[in-house]
């Protein structure tokens, strides 16, 4: 809790990557909004409706897989999602490099040792999200085909399906959680100099505290909007929408929030694992 409460100080002196975040992932929100409403909404409208045959629906299928397969405006849609996916993979490690260091800075705010940060360690930050992204991909190999042969098999009975694949994805989540709290604390050490694997056996002795910064405010941004989804159902029109909108603001807030309780832990362990 001592981490948790020195992280929301650290958020209060740096809330300007709050902002800068909140508006990167609300950007990128509106246009996976509009971009899949131009591609899905026109194929939804063609969909036969309740009072068409069985012959109709059919005819729709195997003109989709034809416009699938020939279309060059369908590939031209994906080539385009798939470069926006790209641009977002490679504009990550830029915020991340900017976000660590203006951490390690501490007292300077602003955009100053963001911008810095970005110049100075954009190229490890790259190199430590691919072998992130690699690494979280890599139990996909022999999880995903355990997972599709589960879900072909249980079409008939959901709630089977689900219990069967609960432990895969579970399993996957804390793997996926462990490969990025150590990557993240490599990333520490490597921006403040005292080393990547030093800051590795630091990850490995604060583990349980880690554990317990990720559950603590991952369970509150739960519980917050859940709340905030719960009261758009209930007043809709103006209001819903600003609660709504406030979703990105929310998780970019505890996003940064987690990331300085994390560092201060780090630096604390890494202090106290030097002088002894």
């Amino acid at each position: 809790m001592n981490s948790v409460k020195e992280g929301w100080t650290l958020v209060r002196l740096h809330f300007f990557i709050v902002i800068l975040l909140f508006i990167y992932r609300l950007a990128w929100g509106v246009f996976n909004y509009k971009y899949t409403e131009s591609g899905i909404v026109p194929l939804l409208l063609r969909y036969p409706g309740s009072g068409q045959s069985e012959l109709n629906r059919t005819l729709f299928w195997m003109e989709s897989q034809i416009a699938l397969a020939q279309s060059s405006s369908v590939h031209l849609y994906l080539w385009v999602l798939l470069a926006v996916i790209v641009l977002r993979m490679l504009l990550t490690p830029l915020v991340r490099a900017g976000v660590y260091y203006s951490l390690h800075m501490k007292r300077q705010q602003g955009r100053r040792s963001f911008l810095t940060g970005i110049r100075l360690f954009w190229r490890s930050s790259l190199l430590y999200y691919t072998v992130e992204t690699c690494l979280l991909l890599l139990p996909g190999y022999w999880i995903v085909p355990r997972l599709l042969q589960t879900l072909s098999g249980s079409l008939q009975e959901p709630l089977l399906a689900a219990v069967h694949l609960l432990p895969y994805i579970v399993l996957w989540g804390i793997l996926a959680w462990l490969i990025r709290q150590c990557v993240m604390y490599m990333q520490f050490g490597t921006i403040s100099g005292r080393g990547a694997w030093f800051s590795l056996a630091c990850c490995m002795r604060c583990i349980l505290p880690g554990i317990g910064i990720s559950a603590v405010l991952g369970a509150s941004v739960i519980v917050l909007l859940s709340i905030f989804s719960v009261s758009g159902w209930l007043w809709t029109g103006l209001l819903a929408l600003i609660l709504h909108q406030t979703y990105h603001f929310i998780s970019s807030l505890f996003t940064i929030w987690h990331t300085s309780a994390q560092y201060y832990l780090w630096n604390t362990t890494c202090d106290s694992f030097t002088k002894e």
